[in-house]
């Protein structure tokens, strides 16, 4: 039989300080604002060379640019959210604001890369003439500029999740610089037109792959599901192995507020004859939740097990 036992505890304080990017500086911010810059101009040139040289390559690689964009905007609103103070209507403050705006970003790159499979499948039955020249020479530039924002973004990328999702993201766009930049040259050497409406269902099928991926991740974020990486029952049994004294949890829950920031409840029955028990098994428990899995947002109750 288990018996709540309530006592007064004060956690550490869950203020406007704590969030998922404790380790983002004002150099590595920079570094993010100068990429989005960069990328920003990069995307208009693309899809501006796209339009003259009739590349459909070119137009999903602009689109490819737009997921860098959108992955380097989203930790950048992360950031100054997580700046952000409580308040008392909203007391985790406005970080599901940005697991709204990358599921908004996953759709619409979604949309955007199944309108460049469409088009690339009319363009397989009836090819357009490429200038190919141009091609090229937009795809070497989009390369070097991709090139130049990973080197931005190298410092920092490795300490930070998000700076490195960012990296991931222009990395991949790398790729795509280098596929359309082949197939410019295949085109031009081989006259073989449709090669462009191949490379850009390839860059497509990239883009589709990410944005699906972050529609979903958002998905489950909003649904409140278990982090991926977080087991519940071998949590539990951590806990118990910790602590010899608890007998059994239940109502246990383990979800993400927003990009690696992680909130847990549980309800405890446990071996306690004092509240100093009860209140140094809650710290323990805390502690250990806080060092092992980086959850700071901890709840327990501790039910007495008579």
């Amino acid at each position: 039989m288990a018996k709540t036992r309530f006592i007064e505890h004060k956690p550490e304080p869950h203020g406007h300080h704590e969030h998922p990017d404790p380790e983002l500086r004002p150099k590595a911010v920079k570094r993010l604002q100068i990429t989005f810059l960069i990328g920003f101009g990069l995307f208009f040139i693309e899809a501006i060379g796209s339009w003259f040289s009739h590349s459909l390559a070119l137009l999903a690689d602009s689109f490819h640019v737009l997921a860098d964009l959108g992955a380097v905007g989203i930790t950048l609103l992360a950031t100054y959210l997580a700046e952000r103070p409580q308040t008392s209507r909203r007391s985790y403050g406005y970080y599901r604001l940005e697991v709204l705006a990358a599921l908004f970003n996953g759709v619409l790159l979604f949309a955007l890369a199944l309108f460049i499979m469409n088009s690339a499948y009319r363009r397989l039955l009836s090819p357009h003439e490429i200038e190919s020249g141009l091609m090229f020479w937009v795809s070497i530039f989009g390369l070097m500029i991709n090139l130049g924002m990973l080197f931005v973004l190298r410092p920092s990328h490795s300490h930070n999740l998000n700076l490195r999702a960012a990296y991931l993201h222009i990395l991949g766009d790398t790729v795509s610089s280098v596929t359309v930049m082949v197939s410019a040259a295949l085109i031009f050497i081989l006259g073989l037109n449709w090669i462009d409406a191949a490379a850009g269902m390839f860059v497509a099928l990239i883009i589709m792959f990410m944005s699906g991926r972050l529609t979903w991740d958002s998905i489950h974020v909003l649904l409140e599901g278990t982090p991926k990486h977080m087991d519940p029952d071998l949590i539990e049994d951590v806990l118990r192995s910790a602590f010899p004294q608890i007998v059994n949890i239940h109502d246990f829950h383990i979800w993400e507020i927003t990009a690696h920031l992680f909130a847990m409840t549980a309800h405890v029955e446990a071996n306690v004859q004092s509240l100093e028990e009860t209140r140094l098994l809650i710290d323990g428990m805390n502690a250990l939740i806080k060092e092992k899995y980086g959850i700071g947002h901890t709840t327990f109750q501790v039910e007495t097990y008579l």
